[in-house]
């Protein structure tokens, strides 16, 4: 295979799509403004026209741009869909602590939410293998990685158990991201102080199909984990610069 061959033309295409994301989220190009025509832009990117018209499409497709007669216009970003906010994560290379801070909101907004739809909803067999879940969270020797693992298997049992398709289809969307992104930070999570006595909470909640209390537990989970995450990131992985091309 000769490696100097050029890119398929989906890869360019990515690349290209890559390029223009990054100049909008960076601020390069602002909301309303007219991009470059497609010849101008193909020649800086080092692709051809066409790639430069399907990586057009693509930022369409997610918001970022609109494509009228006489030209592409950036759109407000708070316009664009869901799908920008894995590229919001990391910009120019770098970690953005502060959009990690408000997906991890919305995190604890959806899976509070969704403990209470498991609780009404979840059969007596989801409710019995999620209270054998907490109780396990207290186990001393669970720390780091292994800690944030164990939470995880309890969230997507109570995703999977609120019988809500959307809630899946979003924890599957971003998901992957975050934990990407926080990958350098999981060896810092330890439990709180109180945690035997919150899991303990959560466990009998789950048994007696309480969902205040469940919810009040696993909101109390959240917050400690989101603290310590946001405090691991704020301390030095901040520094940490992300390949750009991996995606």
């Amino acid at each position: 295979m000769d490696d100097s061959a050029p890119p398929a033309p989906t890869r360019r295409t990515d690349l290209a799509a890559d390029r223009i994301r990054e100049e909008i989220l960076r601020g390069i190009y602002q909301a309303g403004d007219r991009l470059p025509g497609e010849r101008d832009m193909a020649a800086r990117l080092g692709v051809n026209r066409g790639a430069v018209r399907e990586a057009l499409k693509t930022l369409e497709l997610q918001g970022l741009v609109a494509t009228r007669p006489g030209g592409t216009t950036v759109c407000a970003l708070h316009d664009a869909s869901i799908s920008v906010v894995r590229h919001l994560l990391r910009v120019d290379g770098v970690v953005d602590r502060a959009v990690i801070a408000q997906l991890l909101d919305v995190h604890e907004m959806l899976v509070c939410g969704a403990t209470r739809l498991a609780i009404e909803r979840g059969s007596d067999d989801d409710m019995l293998h999620a209270e054998e879940l907490a109780h396990s969270l207290g186990d001393p020797a669970l720390q780091g990685p292994r800690l944030l693992e164990r939470f995880d298997e309890i969230i997507a049992l109570i995703t999977r158990a609120s019988g809500n398709l959307v809630l899946r289809l979003w924890r599957n969307t971003v998901r992957p991201a975050l934990a990407e992104h926080l990958d350098p930070v999981r060896d810092r999570i330890r439990p709180e102080p109180r945690h035997g006595e919150v899991v303990a909470r959560l466990a009998a909640a789950l048994r007696g199909r309480d969902a205040d209390s469940a919810e009040e537990a696993v909101r109390r989970l959240l917050r400690h984990r989101r603290d310590q995450l946001l405090g691991a990131l704020e301390a030095g992985a901040l520094e940490v610069r992300l390949d750009p091309r991996a995606h």
